[in-house]
């Protein structure tokens, strides 16, 4: 199925279109074939044909239609916009509100930060006063304790040194007394030392006689059986 063609529409004079009409009547009496293609013409476009008024009432109607339309839609957005200025006028006026009190507040939280900031100074000074007695009293307590451990130290050292003193002497006599000892049994030695070689000489010479008594009894022995042997075999 083919789409008709669009046509452009073109307002038209009613008198054209009555002259129109008379003149194919006028054929048709004539019995003219021209008649017959016109009257076709006229009724192809007859829907097309509008009259200047009649597309101004379109017009006007479809105008109509959307200035209400317009109308409306302008009307809701202005009330949406009122609502919107509304609130934002409450909202305007509460912050207002909130920032008075906000600036009330401010203005005691300053007063009672000078106040605060008075009594730290003045801390700060009564402190710097303490701390300056306290450091004085520190020193003198630290020079008096300083004192006295210097002197503890000095009686201490003192004894120390007499103490030290008769020690070494202590030692001194211990290291004489041993070396007396010492030279003692060095001497006790030597003579333990002469005592046992001399028992060694002598038990060397005790020795040596008796062995040769023993070397003599044997040799006469030996010649009493030689002897007896020879008598006893005459």
């Amino acid at each position: 199925m083919t789409m008709e063609k669009e046509r452009a529409i073109q307002c038209v004079p009613a008198e054209l279109m009555e002259r129109l009409r008379a003149l194919a009547a006028r054929l048709w009496e004539d019995k003219n074939p021209a008649s017959v293609h016109l009257n076709a013409v006229m009724e192809e476009f007859e829907p097309d044909v509008k009259t200047l008024g009649h597309i101004i009432s379109e017009y006007e109607t479809d105008y109509s239609g959307r200035l209400a339309f317009k109308d409306r839609e302008y009307a809701q957005k202005e009330g949406r916009l009122k609502e919107e200025i509304e609130d934002i006028n409450k909202r305007f006026s509460a912050l207002e509100s909130s920032h008075s009190a906000c600036l009330r507040k401010i203005a005691e939280v300053k007063g009672v930060l000078a106040a605060k900031e008075s009594e730290l100074a003045e801390l700060k000074a009564k402190t710097a006063e303490e701390e300056s007695a306290l450091n004085s009293k520190y020193v003198a307590k630290m020079q008096e304790l300083y004192d006295r451990v210097s002197k503890k130290e000095l009686e201490m050292l003192g004894r120390w040194e007499e103490k030290n003193k008769s020690i070494d002497s202590k030692i001194q006599g211990l290291e004489n007394d041993y070396t007396a000892r010492l030279s003692q049994l060095k001497l006790r030695e030597k003579a333990m030392e002469e005592d046992f070689n001399a028992r060694k000489a002598e038990l060397i010479r005790t020795f040596d006689k008796v062995k040769a008594g023993m070397d003599v009894r044997e040799k006469n022995l030996a010649a009493r059986e030689e002897a007896n042997g020879k008598g006893g075999r005459v």
